[in-house]
């Protein structure tokens, strides 16, 4: 992102502007960018480029499959074609693809659906434009070469400033009823020129622990930041996230919580800390949370710890 911001007049400062990305990591391979850092360097290059159309083709042409590490050269040693979209959905996360990606047969044709709604909207068409790229490259590459019979279909009219079939090297169909790149069906069982039972196994294990160890906490460990400085509103934290509401709920369900069980996690602690350390009243510690009345803060807290404020043990 910041290599296409530079070859639109924007300068690296600009591109990681609010991130807390030093510019200087970027030249370390061992350096961890967040999905939500992510996102603000995207918004960020977005903003300063007017939401250019091209822009996400053109960041999206870099990210070969070898920049996916072991997500990456895991789908060049599956067995065939589907076996690759399906372990690439199932380890989707591994790549901080905000936009969904999806298999779907119809008739005679395969369709790798790109769904970009849950996304914010200013960062919609950089993203879906982003993923397509990717994905028709991942497909060359698995492959050695596109199919013959591949297509990208947009939902989005044509913009006559971006020469898409040269972008992406396929035809190009605008005004769709979704963003997807179609091939023939029998594509799905083209056998993989590198297909490798064994190290596909290694990876895949190896994709389930960073799954595990990585992705897991990102978004929960960001809501619960943004929770501590007082914004519990879903859209809000989804909008300081760089997400959508859904996208966000998704997030969390995949990661086994929701947004109120973290609201009420954060509002538990801190009505304990205000009855204990503190040494509020009931009454004052409902106003001090945002609850309209102390009764309604009680049900809140019986739910919480299966008692009430007053029978709760203060040490």
């Amino acid at each position: 992102m910041v290599e296409v911001g530079a070859e639109h007049g924007v300068d690296v400062q600009k591109c990681l502007q609010d991130t807390g990305i030093d510019p200087e990591t970027l030249l370390h391979d061992n350096t961890v960018v967040s999905g939500t850092q992510e996102l603000a360097v995207a918004a960020n290059l977005v903003t300063a480029t007017g939401s250019a159309s091209g822009v996400g083709l053109a960041v999206g042409d870099r990210l070969s499959l070898r920049a996916y590490g072991v997500w990456g050269f895991a789908m060049l040693t599956c067995p065939t074609v589907r076996g690759a979209v399906e372990f690439g959905i199932r380890y989707l996360p591994l790549t901080y693809a905000v936009t969904g990606l999806s298999l779907r047969v119809s008739g005679d044709e395969a369709c790798l659906i790109v769904d970009g709604d849950g996304s914010s909207a200013a960062l919609r068409p950089f993203l879906v434009e982003r993923e397509i790229a990717v994905t028709a490259g991942i497909l060359r590459a698995i492959l050695g070469e596109s199919p013959p019979s591949m297509r990208v279909e947009f939902r989005v009219p044509r913009s006559v400033s971006v020469d898409y079939e040269k972008a992406l090297g396929t035809p190009v169909r605008f005004g769709a009823p979704h963003n997807a790149i179609v091939t023939d069906i029998a594509v799905l069982d083209l056998p993989l020129p590198q297909s490798d039972p064994l190290t596909l196994t290694v990876c895949e294990r190896a994709c389930r622990s960073l799954l595990n160890e990585r992705c897991s906490p990102c978004v929960a460990q960001n809501v619960r930041e943004i929770i501590a400085e007082g914004v519990t509103e879903a859209d809000l934290i989804a909008a300081r996230l760089h997400l959508s509401a859904r996208t966000l709920r998704r997030h969390l369900a995949a990661e086994g919580t929701s947004l109120r069980h973290l609201v009420d996690e954060a509002r538990r602690v801190q009505a304990i800390e205000l009855m204990t350390l503190d040494r509020l009243t009931v009454e004052q510690i409902s106003l001090r949370l945002g609850y309209a009345d102390a009764a309604t803060f009680i049900r809140a807290f019986r739910r919480w710890t299966g008692t009430t404020p007053g029978a709760y043990p203060v040490r």
